[in-house]
């Protein structure tokens, strides 16, 4: 069965921000590349959305999962909805922790 993916309606802002850091550092191309392993990653949780490491003792149900090398997905699964919720996306070392606990409670 496939999950709906849902996003908080920052992440689209997480998004944007991870994308200059990476043009300022390395550039367009590889901005775009990085952006694209990460929405792949993120898309694949709507096969297999119970994967990654389970953080209860941040926020209830909360999962992380890697991307792109410096990226981290924060999420939880609703399975009575057969939804994933995309709390935050964040890379190179950006405080995802405080992120998700701000974007779930």
């Amino acid at each position: 069965m496939t999950y709906h993916v849902r996003f908080h309606p920052l992440v689209a802002r997480d998004l944007e921000a991870i994308a200059q850091w990476i043009i300022d550092y390395a550039g367009s191309e590889t901005a775009h590349r990085k952006l694209a392993e990460i929405e792949q990653e993120i898309a694949s949780l709507a096969r297999t959305p119970h994967r990654g490491s389970i953080r209860d003792e941040i926020a209830p149900g909360l999962r992380v999962i890697p991307a792109a090398r410096r990226a981290v997905i924060a999420f939880t699964v609703d399975d009575d909805a057969k939804e994933v919720h995309i709390h935050c996306v964040t890379y190179s070392g950006a405080d995802w922790v405080s992120r998700s606990r701000g974007r779930i409670l």
